[in-house]
């Protein structure tokens, strides 16, 4: 039986390593153990991203058979800290089985801790640390799934207020605690935040639940998940060196307008995520768009690949993202074979029409042109953006 552990030190190299080995050799493993560590050692931005892609990648091509947890059940507990519990253990309750290191038996345990956490998430508690994290999982009945915030029996919140008001709960509680200044800078982005929250976690709800032939995907979990950064800015260079990341945090822009006198820097992030067959299969006019113009159109104001009752304001998702980060901020998007972003404050964003798809910039995050040679397609979508915050020296 194979089994692949990820490490308590695990990096997002370390994940690219994997995904290499398991995913883009283009095998599919019968039947696999998953070890998932009890906490990790560090966090740095798009971890859970990167992580969230592999384990719903495997699951599409293996049969996960075990998911063992890589300590005594005793210390559960601390495992559901980590903003990766809840969302694997969701995706993977109805078909693994669930071990501690001992070969105990802890799905009971499990269920358990997983109802707390739903409950947590559903009544706005405070989750640990400066982070919060939404999951919603379609395969669970709905008053186990569905987080009531975004979605209810009659489908998708459509109140952007609402959603709003709680975002600002959340981050004036438990998000940005570290500064008030960062707080009061909320308060003027707050509209743009939760802009943000409310059309990528709409957009997850239309094209995230089901397949291109509208047929539900048999394990879908779909979520939101902010997190506050607090870092030297060397170390943030040194974390991402030969990456878009280290070359965004090298903008005069982030260095005059960024760096507190200790030459830190804050930044969000935020991880919109969810397991379904991604934009390019979703989208349903195709025509003869290449692959990378279906990502394109995704991004531009009117379009739109869903059929639902909320196509009146649906299509203003993406394009409004860019707007909102619009000389400030850093979206990544991987979906399909594909990893693209755009730094928007090296390429700033003006509205394309349609008919000029070439003249949207996007950039490849392997630095490859774009070629898809070697990489196999991946299950899902995630959306990443990262908002580094003013230091008001």
């Amino acid at each position: 039986m194979i089994e692949i552990s990820i490490p308590k030190n695990v990096t997002i190299s370390k994940i690219a390593e994997l995904y290499n080995q398991y995913i883009n050799t283009g095998d599919n493993f019968l039947d696999l153990n998953l070890k998932l560590p009890s906490s990790f050692d560090k966090y740095t931005y798009g971890l859970l991203g990167d992580l969230l892609k592999f384990v719903i990648t495997l699951n599409t091509k293996s049969n996960i058979e075990t998911v063992i947890f890589d300590d005594d059940v005793a210390n559960i507990d601390s495992f559901y800290d980590q903003e990766y519990a809840y969302p694997i253990v969701s995706l993977l309750w109805n078909t693994a089985a669930f071990i501690d290191k001992n070969n105990v038996n802890i799905k009971s345990k499990l269920r358990e801790k997983q109802n707390e956490f739903f409950i947590k998430m559903n009544s706005l508690s405070r989750l640990k640390g400066n982070k919060y994290i939404f999951t919603n999982t379609d395969h669970l009945p709905q008053s186990k799934g569905l987080i009531r915030l975004f979605e209810n029996q009659n489908g998708f919140n459509d109140d952007e207020n609402q959603i709003k008001q709680n975002i600002r709960k959340i981050f004036d509680e438990y998000i940005l605690t570290f500064n008030k200044k960062n707080k009061y800078e909320f308060e003027g982005i707050l509209d743009d935040i939760g802009a943000i929250v409310y059309e990528l976690t709409k957009n997850t709800y239309e094209w995230g639940r089901t397949d291109e032939n509208m047929i539900e995907i048999p394990a879908s979990i779909r979520g939101v998940y902010f997190r506050f950064h607090k870092n030297k800015i060397d170390t943030v260079l040194n974390e991402y060196v030969d990456t878009p990341i280290n070359s965004f945090f090298k903008h005069p822009f982030v260095n005059q307008n960024c760096l507190n006198e200790l030459n830190q820097i804050y930044y969000l992030e935020i991880l919109v995520f969810d397991s379904g067959v991604g934009f390019i299969d979703k989208f349903f006019q195709k025509g003869n768009s290449t692959n990378l113009d279906i990502i394109k159109k995704c991004l531009v104001k009117n379009q739109t690949s869903s059929v639902s009752n909320l196509k009146s304001k649906k299509g203003m998702g993406l394009d409004r993202i860019l707007n909102i980060l619009n000389k400030k901020g850093f979206v990544k998007i991987q979906t399909d074979k594909y990893s693209v972003y755009r730094d928007l404050i090296k390429d700033i964003y003006k509205p394309i029409d349609i008919q000029k798809l070439d003249d949207l910039k996007l950039e490849d995050w392997n630095n490859n042109n774009f070629s898809t040679n070697n990489i196999a397609k991946s299950q899902g979508s995630f959306i990443s953006i990262l908002y580094p915050f003013n230091s008001n020296k």
